[in-house]
């Protein structure tokens, strides 16, 4: 659609499991599996799942630091898979992102101005009182002093280690931003102000952010609509106020319950059985039929597709009117 800023179709991603002297290939593990969706500009893309389900390899790819084995991923209309490291350079500074480690994410031999600056000379910003002005810029816009900029990253604390970390990835001016469970390292309190400052950020330079995240509470205060991906596979996309208001598929409900709400805490599919090997093919289309308390025989014949169940609500489950 021509106000989607990323479309993604069909996008997959295998790595081989290799065993023995000789290392041969025995399977294959599908971390993202024909995967498709779409972020109109201006908004924010929620993507949960659990720890290991393709969440941080499909931002690894959206951003080409890992090749696509399959599909298309279009950014304003341009498909970036067939794209070489020279064809690539000029998107470079549309599409950025925030590491969750925001530590590890900077060098540490280097002052948070010389950080920012880099990305500046980069895109052609040569004078020095150019590149000092945008740098003390930016560090006002995440709510930093024009001190900070002489300043190593350990000098700061968590949550002003990731203001720098976001006050980088806007030094080139990105249309998109991908934040890689941006806050999940930080104190509570401090995830509110980084929260809060990626909602002024968007409003004021109207960026679009697609947010990973395995906290509902954090996703469902920032996020316009929300995906729901397990074992590589979207299995439930909505807007966020109709998702947790109405979680159809059975995963969803599962990460309802687990997340902690007295509330919702003892729902009966809060303790679902161990997932199987990765590695390990489920009977059917269906990844998640053999943890499903409610599946049947009728899901073994399920064609795994997604199907629309209301405005902008889809659901990868063949029973997901009944749930």
């Amino acid at each position: 659609m021509s106000d989607d800023l990323l479309r993604l179709e069909g996008v997959s991603k295998r790595y081989p499991v290799q065993r023995g002297a000789l290392r041969r290939t025995t399977g294959w593990v599908r971390a993202v599996d024909d995967l498709s969706l779409a972020i109109p500009g201006g908004s924010t893309l929620g993507l949960v799942g659990e720890s290991g389900c393709g969440k941080t390899t499909l931002a690894r790819m959206i951003l080409k630091l890992l090749p696509c084995d399959s599909g298309r991923i279009l950014f304003k209309g341009v498909d970036l898979v067939p794209l070489s490291a020279a064809g690539m350079r000029p998107l470079r500074r549309e599409i950025q992102i925030v590491f969750q480690d925001p530590y590890g994410s900077l060098n540490p031999r280097m002052t948070v101005g010389q950080a920012l600056s880099e990305g500046l000379r980069t895109c052609g910003v040569r004078d020095r009182e150019e590149v000092c002005g945008r740098v003390a810029e930016l560090l006002a816009m995440v709510g930093l002093s024009p001190e900070a900029a002489e300043r190593f990253p350990h000098e700061f604390s968590g949550g002003q280690r990731q203001r720098v970390g976001i006050a980088r990835a806007l030094t080139v001016g990105p249309s998109l931003v991908v934040c890689d469970e941006p806050v999940s390292a930080l104190d509570v309190s401090i995830q509110a102000q980084i929260l809060n400052l990626l909602k002024d950020l968007q409003e004021r330079l109207g960026l679009t952010y697609l947010f990973i995240s395995h906290d509902l509470n954090v996703v469902g205060y920032l996020c316009d609509r929300v995906a729901v991906m397990y074992r590589g596979q979207i299995v439930e996309s909505a807007p966020a106020d109709e998702l947790f208001d109405r979680p159809l598929h059975p995963y969803t409900h599962v990460l309802l319950a687990s997340a902690p709400d007295l509330e919702n805490a003892r729902r009966p599919d809060a303790a679902p059985p161990e997932p199987p090997s990765k590695t390990a093919e489920a009977e059917g289309p269906c990844r998640f039929q053999p943890m499903c308390a409610r599946a049947d025989e009728g899901c073994r014949s399920f064609d795994g597709e997604l199907v629309q169940v209301g405005a902008g609500h889809f659901v990868r489950c063949r029973r997901a009117g009944s749930t």
